[in-house]
């Protein structure tokens, strides 16, 4: 007779028949057979994750040497792609900035225009007399004179520092003009960040404390003097400059005689033609008959020239030592006089030697030869030109291969010359 079914006793080999082959599943004896085994689908697959489990626990991870060195090459290779990328971003910040200096200082030579109808003075001299070095009887040695950038002052946001400047003494006086108050050389004593390109680095050997990077356009003049130009200023000497070369006309209102070492008061030194008084030769805009856009006000007159050396021929621009400009570029005293008065017959970033169109058989242009090795070319630091300022106020970055001939053009106010692109 056949046993009846008991459900109960069903149900109680059910569960022992699970919990066996899941703890078999679970530890690491051996299989059983594939016909003994319970054919539950996801017991295999779970046996298997689980089997992959202990596999990645047994395991280590580290790099070989092939796949370390592949990485550093593909590091390596990554910062060099990025580093020029970035150094360029940097420089175009910097050089941002140096065209924002010379925004700047374009308003403030139209808000002087504005008020006096004139551009500023190319410099106009201090009174007082502090250097009696028979050597350095010349006026431009004797660092006595306020620049271009000196009258800019109150129109960027410096107008206290202007007012504490006493100009009945030389730019660079060391004397008081009241007891316990500030000298001149004093207050010219820290640089100010609108005068100066973040891309040029301190000078190699500052000379004044107010170095600057701008200087003003000289304009296309060439030199016709028995003596350097800017090195010895005698009254009388003809220069071969005339007005109409210029954009800033200077203006002297005393100096010191330089061969009898006299001073002369309310004299204009040098050939007449050039020097003249605000009454005969203060330039407007009206004066600029080239066009505003078509005139360099100012541009970029570096202390440093790195990439160059001193040398005695004319415009040659060789070497790769850093080298000094021979004058110091200057915002409050005659560092920044003549020394920061850029001209466009010599290509930018190149050297005007010791001896250019010097007259060495005469003793009075040797007199001072151990202080000159001027630089009166327009130079910066950014590659491949510089940051001008134009009498219209705007700025352009003119390339240093530009034809010379556009170049001088630049540089003349009313020389009628037909300036196309460049």
């Amino acid at each position: 007779m056949a046993k009846p079914f008991d459900l109960d006793s069903f149900r109680r080999g059910w569960k022992c028949c699970w919990a066996d082959t899941t703890k078999r599943a679970m530890t690491d004896e051996p299989d059983a057979p594939e016909h003994d085994r319970p054919q539950f689908g996801f017991i295999p697959y779970r046996r298997k994750v689980l089997a992959m489990t202990r596999s990645l626990r047994r395991r280590r991870f580290g790099f070989t040497l092939i796949e370390l060195l592949v990485v550093i090459t593909i590091i390596a290779v990554l910062i060099g792609l990025l580093l020029p990328a970035v150094q360029a971003a940097r420089e175009a910040a910097r050089r941002a900035q140096c065209t924002n200096n010379l925004k700047q200082m374009g308003l403030a030579v139209h808000s002087i225009h504005d008020i006096q109808q004139t551009l500023p003075n190319m410099s106009f001299c201090g009174g007082g007399s502090e250097d009696t070095n028979p050597g350095m009887q010349n006026i431009f040695y004797r660092f006595r004179h306020y620049p271009v950038a000196f009258e800019l002052l109150p129109y960027l946001e410096q107008g206290n520092l202007y007012n504490q400047f006493n100009l009945n003494l030389a730019a660079t006086s060391t004397v008081p003009p009241v007891s316990g108050s500030l000298t001149n050389a004093q207050l010219a004593n820290a640089p100010l960040k609108v005068f100066l390109c973040p891309s040029m680095p301190p000078p190699l050997n500052p000379v004044f404390a107010d170095y600057a990077s701008y200087g003003w356009n000289r304009g296309n003049c060439d030199v016709h003097s028995p003596a350097q130009a800017g090195d010895i200023y005698k009254p009388g000497q003809p220069y071969g400059f005339t007005p109409s070369d210029w954009v800033f006309i200077s203006k002297m209102d005393a100096g010191l005689d330089y061969a009898t070492g006299q001073t002369l008061a309310a004299r204009h030194i040098a050939d007449p033609t050039w020097w003249q008084p605000d009454s005969t030769y203060r330039i407007n805009f009206q004066s600029i008959t080239d066009g505003l856009s078509n005139t360099i006000a100012a541009g970029e007159m570096h202390n440093n020239l790195k990439g160059y050396t001193t040398t005695t021929v004319n415009s040659v621009s060789i070497g790769s030592t850093p080298v000094e400009s021979g004058g110091p570029i200057a915002w409050g005293s005659s560092g920044g006089d003549y020394y920061s008065e850029g001209r466009t017959t010599v290509p930018m970033n190149t050297l005007t030697g010791p001896y250019y169109n010097r007259n060495i058989t005469d003793p009075a242009a040797l007199r001072d030869i151990l202080y000159k090795s001027p630089i009166y070319s327009f130079r910066s630091m950014h590659p491949g030109g510089c940051n001008f300022l134009l009498c219209d106020g705007s700025v352009k970055f003119i390339k240093q291969t530009i034809n010379m001939n556009t170049y001088k053009a630049l540089g003349s106010r009313n020389g009628g010359e037909v300036i196309g692109e460049y």
